[in-house]
């Protein structure tokens, strides 16, 4: 039976020092697995295409699905630029009425001064270009305002599309073309060039582990005993999530999270073992 933890301690940590401290862990990515999702709301999108499938190597930024309402957001970018660029040649049409009226505003101007003009048709010459500025005025703030739109719509077209998160391998796809990506995602991914172990040691050991220290890592089936270093100690107490098959273990420690590198040898041997839970035992 495995000792997954100490539980005296005697001649002030003596006999840790001299055993180590044993935890139950599980084997992880150092990246984590990802669950990669949409950013479509809360009613959820339904996938129109997969690009990858499991067990697919992928770069980070690489399109990894689309989603059935590509289309239509293509139709309305394409419908926004257009109504940008009415706009935009409505302006160059008002620029040209800007600028004659504002000469015969100016001509009758000078007319009426000299009292050939009568002071009507000079006052419907200034209406007329005052009436042009207003115009060119409204419809730029048209063009700025459909400009917004049309980046609005194109970054909801740019959402019909889901990238891959990290460089890695596609290890687990939880929806498929035609099904409606729910709370668990459309996949999930990671980096499985190095891997971790996540070891659980108990509140009451943790005293005793330091960054840095060496570990071995074993489990049933395992053709040898893997090396592996002490890199990052949890901050939180939590309930642990591991249970010893030894009917007499206690099921209801409080342990905190210690993470330790694995062996690059161990890689290629374990990569297919993500979670898999292993016996630690780190050493003085």
């Amino acid at each position: 039976m495995f000792n997954a933890g100490i539980s005296a301690e005697t001649n002030d940590g003596l006999e840790y020092k001299s055993q180590g401290i044993g935890a139950l862990g599980r084997i992880e990515p150092r990246s984590r697995v990802i669950k990669v999702s949409h950013n479509a709301g809360p009613e959820g999108a339904r996938v129109a295409q997969l690009f990858y499938q499991e067990a697919d190597q992928v770069k980070s930024g690489d399109k990894l699905a689309v989603l059935s309402d590509h289309r239509k957001k293509v139709a309305e970018v394409e419908a926004a630029k257009a109504n940008v660029k009415v706009l935009e040649a409505q302006r160059i049409v008002e620029q040209v009425a800007l600028a004659f009226n504002k000469k015969e505003h100016l001509r009758y101007q000078s007319l009426k001064q000299k009292s050939v003009a009568s002071i009507s048709l000079a006052d419907s010459k200034r209406l007329a270009y005052e009436q042009s500025e207003a115009n060119l005025k409204r419809l730029s703030a048209e063009i700025v305002n459909a400009q917004s739109e049309q980046r609005i719509l194109e970054a909801d077209l740019e959402n019909t599309f889901i990238y891959a998160p990290i460089s890695g391998t596609i290890v687990k796809i939880l929806t498929w073309p035609g099904e409606r990506i729910q709370d668990n995602g459309l996949l999930e991914m990671a980096d499985l060039t190095e891997l971790d172990v996540v070891a659980e040691i108990y509140e009451s050991d943790l005293s005793y582990v330091k960054i840095g220290q060496k570990a071995q890592i074993n489990a049933s089936g395992f053709k040898r005993a893997y090396r592996a270093e002490v890199r990052e100690l949890g901050f939180q107490v939590k309930k642990n999530d591991l249970n010893d098959t030894d009917p007499l273990a206690d099921l209801d420690n409080r342990i905190i999270e210690v993470r330790l590198t694995l062996e690059p040898e161990a890689v290629n041997a374990l990569q297919h073992q993500i979670f898999r839970q292993v016996h630690v035992r780190i050493t003085p």
